[in-house]
């Protein structure tokens, strides 16, 4: 059975949102490691300046269109109530304080926990809230560099965190833009839920979007 009132937190810019974020929250759901899994798409992402995703609108939409029908997932848009970039620590500090009968957990992928103290306020993060890595091709955790960098009970605690048996997060919203830019929508029926794609040809998104990096 599901942990009681635990809830995955999946942020990112899902910029457009793909087949491997559905399925790794159906994963997580099915297999009873949470009893929710709540999308949460971020306006301005601290970690990846430089790169404008498509609107936050859009990729909200797109979120709402994918999660439609698909018991236990949800999308919020509470950081659009905020200004600037939205960092996590901040983030759960406000979902702790909306809902305090709950608890939460926040996903990331092995390549994002590796990089995890870099974060900003890194270690109050890590030692107040719970987080599970879900598997990037490529970029596996990395023990030893996590043991460099934390104390022993937060590697310990980030290492009971890592996700395995779980299926790789794959495609990455990068290829997906690459294709869609340069082979159009229709080329991207095996990447992406089938209201995303009837969304972003309505739309007329991704279009010579040659050279976007963010993920």
């Amino acid at each position: 059975m599901p942990e009681e009132n635990l809830t995955a937190v999946f942020g990112g810019t899902f910029d457009p949102v793909h087949l491997g974020h559905l399925g790794l929250a159906d994963y997580l759901l099915k297999t009873g490691r949470v009893s929710r899994v709540v999308f949460l798409p971020a306006p301005h992402p601290p970690h990846k300046p430089g790169n404008e995703p498509a609107p936050f609108a859009d990729r909200a939409a797109m979120l709402r269109a994918a999660v439609a029908g698909h018991p236990g997932m949800s999308v919020s848009e509470m950081e659009a109530e905020r200004p600037g970039p939205s960092y996590t620590v901040d983030t759960l500090d406000i979902l702790k304080k909306r809902y305090p009968a709950e608890r939460f957990v926040w996903l990331i992928g092995t390549d994002s926990l590796n990089q995890l103290h870099l974060w900003y306020e890194a270690e109050r993060l890590v030692r107040e809230n719970r987080f599970l890595a879900y598997p990037r091709p490529g970029a596996e955790a990395d023990p030893d560099l996590l043991r460099s960098v934390w104390p022993p009970e937060l590697f310990e605690r980030l290492s009971a965190g890592i996700l395995t048996g779980a299926p790789e997060f794959d495609p990455s919203s990068t290829a997906v833009r690459q294709r869609l830019s340069g082979q159009g929508a229709d080329a991207c029926r095996d990447m992406l839920p089938g209201p995303v794609l009837k969304y972003i040809k309505e739309h007329n998104l991704y279009n010579r979007r040659n050279g976007d990096t963010t993920t």
